[in-house]
């Protein structure tokens, strides 16, 4: 019985680090010339603090007042965390980012972006979270919703 227990003992840690592979996700690897990177602009905003340009790069994410303005208000780390295509050709993304910079400085939120299949118009959900948790990304893109967001690309 002794020489039974190390093996079995070994045998359940294998089950369990199998099981635990089989539900691990990949993390998903950024290209260089990802859809989302580029500059986006939405100048029609109604509310006077609301973004009206951002600009994404694969160094992170940098959001301005004004479409005019060459100084961002936000500075932003963003790391991709899933991209899918749907059946109607728009590009979904899953990002989580941290604020670097001035008074939202290490707020962390995440987002569900969706562009559509030109890749011309950006969409996205965010909510700012405590922790980063695969649980915590909005679910659709809700143009009702508080935290949502529509841009055009300026340029690609």
């Amino acid at each position: 019985m002794k020489g039974r227990m190390p093996f079995l003992g070994a045998l359940a840690i294998l089950f369990s680090l199998i099981a635990f592979g089989a539900n691990a996700q990949d993390k998903y690897v950024p290209k260089s010339n990802e859809e989302l990177y580029g500059t986006w602009i939405n100048d029609k905003s109604i509310n006077a603090d609301d973004i009206q340009k951002q600009v994404s790069t694969p160094q992170g994410n940098k959001e301005y007042f004004k479409a005019s303005d060459t100084v961002p208000v936000f500075d932003q780390e963003q790391q991709i965390y899933a991209k899918w295509t749907d059946s109607e050709g728009n590009t979904w993304y899953k990002i989580f980012g941290t604020n670097k910079a001035g008074a939202y400085k290490g707020t962390k939120w995440q987002r569900l972006y969706k562009l559509s299949e030109s890749a011309t118009v950006c969409e996205y959900v965010y909510t700012i979270v405590g922790e980063f948790s695969a649980n915590s990304y909005p679910t659709k893109i809700d143009a009702g919703e508080l935290h949502y967001r529509i841009f055009y690309r300026a340029e690609k």
